[in-house]
């Protein structure tokens, strides 16, 4: 077509008539897999060509240029007039085509099962050097035909060549599919994330995964563990399963398209349901377990259970794509997998008509944060059929579902580059990988220390400061790899211990001998990568910090120890490299503050560890100041400086105090007022991590001796850290408030360690179990002095804590009990202790426990061991008050109190408190069923001390 043709078409006035005529839609049935194109127009009307999603230089070289819109059926229309639709176009369903004729449509295409014996032979794919090129013999020119002949055209029976040819074409497709599940296969059966640690495979383990993820702004915040702290002590609770992950995504799709369209328009409705029903967004820091989950569904939708069946399947990782490069979507699509694989251009507009017609499609992109894009957020430009386009246009056009939008694709990523997406590629259904539920963690640490295991998750699960981290694979694994090898005290363990003793064990590996001072040029890089808010390392960034590409590969999956085969990942990628988890750059980051930076440098950068950002590199500084720390440390270092690190060891020591200090800060007005700020669970966090008795007992000698912590959402790992500052305190602390923190029976064991440093403690509803209780009360069984008071209210440890408590009541003055859920049993331990009691219980609240009659009635032996007694609630009828006002109204001295609330009393009760009633100093039976008469009764006997509202 001449230049002047090409303008005159283009400059053509809008035809409604055509546009109002003309239907193209494919017509793809599951059993036979037939792909249909029907047009209606007027007898003797021209039309243009409809030319299936992706058909390969169907056309001259001289139109390749042309940008051929896509539209939401999943077509490619050849047209030349401003009015055509766009990606994603859901508003257009008819348009005006050009005056050009393909020389040769597909007409039918029939997927039959590849019957040979012997299994398809290897094929390449072809770049743009072979000489078999796609752009072979296009065709020369197009003859405008009319509706007629080309209806004629379009239904007529295939003759013998036809068959022949058809036949050969699904043998193509056959062979691909047939390739492409055994290769797919392969890799995902190679061993997963949580297995290339190890020298030998072991069976993946489950995590859970939820559909509502939590979008972070800030990359740190997005990229490392500590946002989802108020996550960490709650078992991950998955809320959707890979099998589950498309339906729920149509369902969504579909709840917004009835909300964006009007009734009338069900077909732009489907067409968006079918758009962005297909794609999942998986997203999840590093180490978490994408990558294993992503082989998981690969596996699954080959056998059946991801999806009800797959015919073409592709597993692409994406570090693996060549970004420089132009490729057509076919090559795009087969190249990480089937790299020399090739075929004729027929057989590609075959295959890929094929693909683009197929709902049973799965691609599944592994690393979307390893685009090497040059932006996240950028938009692309819309894919040039008739050329070949960039991978980058490719990635973003099918995450966003504008490109095949019939096929599945799962693309898992971490959260930061997948929300930087621009929103018109950015997946609409996200789910998140939350971890390592309990299970998973007791399954891989079997097989990980086999027989150990028990014994090392018993210890480990003592230190939540640690515990904490452990929902991500990497870090539980490291971690079990230091405990493999520690007979140590658990408190004492650090997170910065296990990540010291990691590259302590990895400079005696082959891959770094003679290479130990390329840690210290690591560590600078890490340094000014964190400044920068860097995670992604390029080529440049590594010849900056002078480190070679073999050696940054020494850095890659490299053996540390023998005893649980384990491998050390620091870094990851290829093209493009990062830190394998952001804890690592954190670490190497503070390693190089505190073992290479000059002191005067380190004076001046000291000053920015209070800055939110900065929370993890100075929980690291804080454990470099652990002398066992430094010993391991200071082998991977060139030219270590003990006296340096002295030097900054008693500057860190010094900026605590003065951070801490109520006479130097205006946290003296938030102690005085007895609420808590978050800079004080810092400072023993920071504190915690030296493992210093000096740092500690200078932050324990600040703390005021009433601390009100209620309310303050705390977690086990923050009543850890406040523990062990508590243990180097010189004198106890007359009261500690933790009234609703959920801290568990995890933060109740760290408790116990610090009990005697504590005159009166508070934890009433802080969800402690009896395995809590039971901790708690070894340690008040061995008190010198005995605690003042126990709240142990409305924690759920019922009948099996008491009985703990029972053994230790000789050591507690005041114990409240009240709605702990015990019963008769419970009430028989408790009472037998009372009984045995050199001096009295000065008050014991049993209130809001079923106590009833019965238990009422035994009570009342022990009566003149308890100075106060609180039994609000406790089911108690006329039957069992008789007994208990029998035994007061014998007691030597009178009772301090009697509450007798919202219990089950009548006037019969009465005149029984009527005989008693002198012998107690303070008595409230309010909520009961008494009468006037009964009330005065009791009131004409008591003497005012009664209280009945």
């Amino acid at each position: 077509m001449s230049e002047n043709m090409e303008n005159q078409t283009r400059n053509e006035s809008f035809n409604p008539t055509v546009a109002q005529n003309l239907s193209v839609r494919p017509n793809l049935t599951q059993e036979s897999g037939e792909y249909e194109l029907q047009t209606r127009l007027p007898q003797g009307q021209q039309s243009g060509e409809v030319v299936p999603l992706l058909e390969q230089d169907v056309v001259p070289r001289t139109h390749q240029a042309q940008i051929c819109p896509i539209d939401e059926e999943n077509r490619v229309i050849n047209i030349a007039k401003a009015e055509g639709p766009h990606f994603g176009d859901t508003h257009h369903h008819h348009y005006h085509f050009n005056l050009v004729q393909q020389q040769q449509m597909v007409q039918h295409i029939h997927e039959q099962p590849h019957t040979s014996a012997q299994p398809p032979a290897p094929v390449a794919l072809e770049d743009e050097t072979s000489p078999k090129a796609f752009h072979e013999n296009p065709p020369t020119s197009h003859q405008p035909s009319t509706a007629t002949s080309q209806s004629t055209a379009a239904h007529a029976l295939p003759n013998e060549n036809q068959q022949t040819t058809q036949a050969t074409e699904n043998e193509k497709c056959q062979q691909l599919k047939s390739l492409l599940k055994r290769e797919v296969e392969a890799i995902a059966s190679e061993e997963s994330t949580l297995a290339e640690f190890l020298e030998q495979a072991i069976a993946p383990v489950p995590v859970a995964m939820a559909n509502k993820p939590q979008q972070i702004g800030d990359d740190f915040l997005a990229e490392g563990h500590y946002h989802r702290k108020k996550e960490l002590y709650k078992t991950p609770e998955s809320d959707i399963t890979g099998e589950e992950m498309f339906d729920r995504a149509k369902q969504i799709a579909q709840l917004e398209a009835e909300k964006k369209f009007r009734p009338h328009e069900s077909e732009a409705k489907q067409n968006y349901i079918k758009k962005h029903g297909n794609v999942i967004g998986v997203v999840g820091q590093a180490g978490i377990g994408k990558t294993t989950s992503a082989k998981k569904w690969a596996l699954q939708a080959l056998d059946g259970r991801l999806c009800e069946r797959v015919s073409f399947i592709f597993y692409i990782v994406i570090r693996l794509i060549d970004f420089t490069a132009k490729l057509t979507l076919l090559q795009f699509l087969i190249s990480t997998i089937l790299s020399d694989w090739i075929c004729t251009p027929d057989e590609a507009t075959i295959i890929l008509t094929a693909i683009c017609n197929d709902p049973h499609v799965l691609i599944i992109f592994d690393g979307l944060d390893e685009a090497a894009f040059k932006s996240f957020s950028s938009s692309v430009s819309k894919p040039l059929f008739n050329g070949r386009n960039s991978a980058e246009t490719y990635l973003k056009h099918l995450a966003g579902g504008n490109l095949l939008p019939r096929a599945r694709k799962i693309f898992t990523s971490r959260p930061s580059q997948l929300y930087k997406l621009h929103p018109s590629y950015r997946p609409k259904f996200v789910v998140q990988i939350l971890g390592l539920t309990p299970t998973s963690q007791n399954e891989l640490g079997r097989q990980l220390c086999g027989e150990k295991y028990d014994a090392i998750h018993q210890k480990l699960v003592q230190n939540p400061n640690v515990f904490a981290y452990c929902y991500v694979p990497v870090n539980f694994i490291l971690t079990l790899n230091y405990l493999v090898n520690y007979d140590g005290d658990i408190q004492f363990v650090s997170l910065t211990r296990v990540l010291a003793f990691t590259c302590s064990q990895y400079v005696t590996t082959d891959h770094l001998q003679g290479q130990e001072c390329e840690l210290d040029k690591l560590a600078k890089m890490a340094w000014d990568a964190f400044l920068e808010g860097k995670l992604v390392f390029k080529d440049k960034d590594f010849r900056k910090a002078r480190i070679e590409s073999a050696t940054a590969d020494a850095f890659l999956n490299t053996s540390v120890t023998k005893q649980v085969n384990l491998k050390l990942t620091i870094l990851e990628g290829h093209k493009v490299r990062y830190f394998s988890h952001l804890t690592w750059q954190e670490f190497f980051a503070a390693f190089y503050m505190m073992m290479i930076m000059s002191v005067n440098e380190f004076r001046k950068q000291q000053k920015q560890l209070t800055e939110d950002k900065w929370e993890v590199v100075s929980k690291f500084v804080f454990g470099i100041c652990d002398s066992w720390v430094f010993n391991q440390l200071e082998t991977l270092v060139s030219t270590p400086s003990s006296k340096d690190w002295s030097v900054k060891k008693f500057w860190m020591t010094e900026f605590l105090t003065e951070n801490i200090n109520p006479k130097k800060s205006w946290l003296n007005k938030i102690f005085k007022s007895g609420k808590n700020d978050k800079n004080l669970l810092k400072d023993c966090t920071w504190a915690h991590e030296s493992n210093d008795p000096h740092i500690a007992s200078s932050v324990a000698t600040v703390l005021p001796d009433d601390l009100d912590l209620r309310c303050s959402s705390l977690f086990p790992d923050d009543v850890e850290n406040l523990s062990f500052v508590l243990q180097h305190r010189s004198n106890p602390l007359k009261s500690l408030c933790l009234y609703d923190n959920k801290i568990g029976d995890l933060g109740a064991t760290s408790l116990a360690r610090c009990l005697h440093k504590i005159e009166e403690l508070d934890l009433h509803r802080c969800d402690i179990g009896s395995d809590g209780v039971r901790q708690l009360s070894i340690s008040a069984l061995q008190l010198k002095t005995p605690l003042k008071r126990l709240d142990l209210s409305w924690n759920k440890f019922g009948d099996i804590g008491v009985s703990y408590l029972a053994r230790c009541l000789h050591n507690i003055e005041k114990l409240d009990l009240s709605w702990c859920n015990i019963g008769s049993e419970g009430v028989g331990h408790l009472f037998d202790s009372v009984l045995h009691l050199e001096k009295p219980l000065k008050r014991l609240n049993l209130s809001g426990n079923k106590i009833g009659d019965v238990d009422a009635s035994l009570l009342a032996s022990y009566l003149h061991n308890i100075d106060e007694l609180e039994l609000w609630g406790c089911d108690i009828g006329n039957e069992g008050l008789g007994p208990l006002c029998d035994s007061v109204q014998q007691l030597e001295k009178p009772m301090k109190f009697l509450d007798l609330s919202c219990n089950n009393l009548t006037d019969e009760s009465a005149e029984s408190l009527a005989r008693c009633v002198h012998n107690i100093n303070d008595l409230w039976v309010w909520g009961n069923n008494f009468t006037k008469a009964g009330k005065n009764l009791i009131r004409s006997k008591s003497g005012g001390k009664v209280m009945f509202k």
